[in-house]
């Protein structure tokens, strides 16, 4: 999936890295959405929150930034866009899933300096990089052998949640993506992140890896998650790397369907949205995903932005980091339609009420079989 030794094949192989979340940390604004240091316990490798106080975050209560591992009801970008979140708020367990570790690999290794010699080729502010690539936040280092789980901060008794294994582009952590992925989690959702930096390399591989772990801790009574997790409603969704390891995923008879971003359009196994655009890496056109999307032999939607933010050539490869609120209202609705079976966000996708439908100023839609 990617060269792991010379940066100059790194560069060239175009799904390889090319999903460093370097501007994650730069969010603009625009897009599809509706916007519809606490106490840590570990029990069986998952850190349950068990207080509202948590490590950065200025804001008032529930009003959380990136790094922060308090409840949150909303989440601002770093430029200030703030982004409401769902009925069941979201909160971050980091470094959970001790049993189910996956082979940190080179790039991850202390003194790598892997990482900062690919976030060049983007030519993004060296700040927002330097902000990025740091492992230690808010007293927490990230362990690459682990997980983080998003997941909703207000359980509701009785019920269950469906679960998604995530894939973090090359160089990416799960907090490069962190509004998307509480966006999700706030709507009842357990969102699974592996914490390495290349998902696409190691066996057995890490997407998968997180599903074990889930389905052991859910027959745990000594984790936080015993009990609380769907796992017959799983999907899979993952970023450049790791949407290209969201392709292999979609093989697996646990996934029922999957998102990819900025990696592939066509030979999935499981019904499956993919988004690119302007000024990406992977040089799809708007006519060339809507043409994959046509020829797949499963349900298939495409979304193609326009006007990605940043400085740099290949902008258009990070429009989930830069620009989260263009891409969380669409993600959400795939998987409430796909997973929960909610006749209400098919009208995402489908029927005269289409509302992905006739906004090419903004994206290009296509669908295939919804």
């Amino acid at each position: 999936m990617f060269l792991s030794s010379p940066i100059g094949g790194l560069v060239r192989s175009s799904l390889a890295g090319l999903t460093l979340a370097i501007l994650l940390t730069s969010g603009l604004g625009c897009g599809d959405s509706d916007a519809p240091t606490g106490e840590q316990s570990q029990t069986n490798g998952a850190t349950a929150a068990t207080g509202d106080a948590g490590a950065g975050g200025a804001g008032a209560p529930g009003e959380c930034v990136a790094g922060d591992n308090k409840p949150c009801t909303s989440f601002t970008t770093p430029t200030g866009t703030k982004i409401p979140l769902g009925e069941y708020g979201a909160i971050m367990d980091f470094n959970v899933g001790k049993g189910f570790e996956n082979v940190v690999q080179s790039g991850d290794q202390p003194n790598s300096t892997m990482c900062t010699l690919f976030s060049a080729i983007f030519g993004e502010d060296p700040k927002l990089t330097t902000q990025l690539l740091e492992t230690n936040r808010n007293g927490m280092t990230l362990d690459f052998a682990l997980y983080t789980v998003y997941r909703p901060a207000n359980w509701k008794a009785g019920e269950t949640y469906p679960v998604i294994t995530w894939g973090n582009g090359t160089c990416a952590q799960p907090e490069g993506y962190g509004a998307l992925l509480r966006y999700v989690a706030s709507a009842g959702y357990v969102v699974i992140a592996a914490n390495s930096r290349w998902v696409g390399a190691g066996s057995p591989a890490p997407m998968l890896r997180a599903l074990d772990f889930a389905a052991a801790a859910n027959a745990d009574p000594a984790s936080p998650y015993y009990q609380k997790l769907d796992l017959t409603k799983v999907g899979a969704m993952g970023h450049s790397q790791g949407g290209g390891a969201t392709v292999t995923a979609s093989a697996d008879p646990r996934v029922l369907s999957v998102i990819i971003f900025n990696s592939a359009t066509r030979d999935v196994a499981k019904p499956y949205l993919v988004s690119s655009g302007d000024a990406d890496i992977a040089s799809f056109t708007a006519e060339s995903m809507a043409a994959g999307v046509a020829a797949s032999a499963v349900p298939a939607a495409g979304l193609y932005y326009h006007n990605p933010a940043g400085m740099g050539a290949i902008k258009g490869h990070l429009v989930l980091m830069l620009t989260p609120d263009r891409v969380i209202g669409s993600t959400l609705a795939w998987w409430q339609m796909t997973l929960r079976k909610d006749p209400a966000s098919r009208e995402w996708f489908d029927g005269p009420s289409c509302k992905l439908c006739n906004q090419a100023a903004d994206f290009e839609f296509s669908q295939h079989m919804l």
